[in-house]
C-alpha cells in the first residue's frame, strides 16, 4: 500500500516537473495545448487496435526491395556502406543521453536514390540516423539535395546538443535542422521545401492524432510522384484508415520487428 502511494506521488511529481518545462518554453505551448486536448478525445491506440494494426500490416508485408519495385521503382537495390555506418556508431557512442534506434537505413537510402529525391521532408530525428543515410544519397550524385529535419527535443533530458549527432561534418551542409515540434515544424518544413516535396519520413509522433495531424499535410505537399514512409505502422491503425479511405497505392516492410508503410503519390 505504502509502495503504491509512492509511486503514485513520483508520477504526480514527474508530470508536474514535466509541465513546468513546457511552460518555459513558448514555443512549445500549441505542441502542449494540443496534447492535452488529447487527452479528451477517443482513443484510437489501445492494445487491441495495436493487435489489428500488427496483423493487417503482417498480411501485407513484403521485403523492402519488392515494396519499392511494387510502387515503381526500378533500379539497383545497394545497402550503405558497412564501414561508414561503424563510424557513425562511434559517433553515436558519445552520447550520454539515449534515444530512439535507426529505422531502416538502407530503404531510406535507396528510395532517396532511386527516387533522385532533392527535397525531402523527415520528421524525428534523435541520434539522426535516417538523416545520415538520406544525405549520404545526397552526397553520392552530382545533383545534391536539401533535408529539412523537424525534431522537438526530450523533454528534460537535455539531449538538443547530441540531436544528430551520427551526421558527419560533410554532409552537413545539405541539412536544414527546424528544432521545433510538428505543430508547427511540419508547416515550416512545407514552406522551406515550397510546397514541392519528393520524399516524406515521418517518425516522430505516433499517436493516432498526431498521425491524423501529420500525414495530409506531407501528403499535399508530396509532388505527384513522390515517396512518404512512415515508421511503427503497427502503434495502431491510421496508416489503414488514410490510404484506405483515399485509395491509395502502398506497400508495407518489416525492419526489426516493427513495419513501415510506403505510399507513392
Amino acid at each position: 500500500m505504502i509502495f503504491t502511494k509512492l509511486t503514485y506521488f513520483l508520477e504526480i511529481a514527474n508530470r508536474f516537473d514535466t509541465l513546468i518545462w513546457f511552460l518555459f518554453r513558448p514555443k512549445y505551448w500549441e505542441h502542449t495545448f494540443y496534447k492535452i486536448i488529447r487527452k479528451f478525445l477517443l482513443n484510437h491506440d489501445s492494445p487491441k487496435d495495436k493487435i489489428k494494426a500488427t496483423k493487417w500490416a503482417s498480411l501485407n508485408s513484403v521485403s523492402s526491395r519488392k515494396a519499392l519495385l511494387n510502387l515503381g521503382f526500378k533500379g539497383s537495390y545497394k545497402n550503405l556502406n558497412g564501414n561508414y555506418l561503424k563510424h557513425a556508431k562511434v559517433r553515436a557512442s558519445k552520447s550520454p543521453i539515449k534515444m530512439g534506434g535507426p529505422a531502416d537505413l538502407n530503404l531510406l537510402y535507396n528510395s532517396v536514390k532511386l527516387l533522385k529525391a532533392s527535397r525531402v521532408i523527415e520528421t524525428g530525428v534523435a541520434y539522426g540516423w535516417s538523416s545520415l543515410s538520406i544525405l549520404k544519397a545526397f552526397s553520392e550524385r552530382k545533383k545534391k539535395g536539401v533535408l529539412y529535419s523537424v525534431d522537438m527535443p526530450y523533454p528534460k533530458k537535455k539531449n538538443e546538443d547530441y540531436v544528430g549527432i551520427v551526421v558527419p561534418k560533410n554532409l552537413r551542409k545539405y541539412w536544414y535542422i527546424l528544432r521545433k515540434p510538428d505543430r508547427p515544424g511540419i508547416i515550416d518544413a512545407i514552406k522551406l521545401a515550397k510546397h514541392q516535396v519528393d520524399l516524406c519520413h515521418y517518425d516522430s509522433d505516433k499517436n493516432w492524432w498526431g498521425r491524423s495531424y501529420a500525414f495530409p499535410l506531407l501528403w499535399n505537399a508530396l509532388r505527384p510522384g513522390g515517396l512518404f514512409i512512415s515508421d511503427d505502422i503497427q502503434d495502431n491503425l491510421y496508416f489503414y484508415y488514410f490510404v484506405k479511405s483515399n485509395s491509395l497505392n502502398f506497400a508495407i516492410t518489416k525492419h526489426k520487428g516493427k513495419f513501415i508503410g510506403l505510399i507513392r503519390k
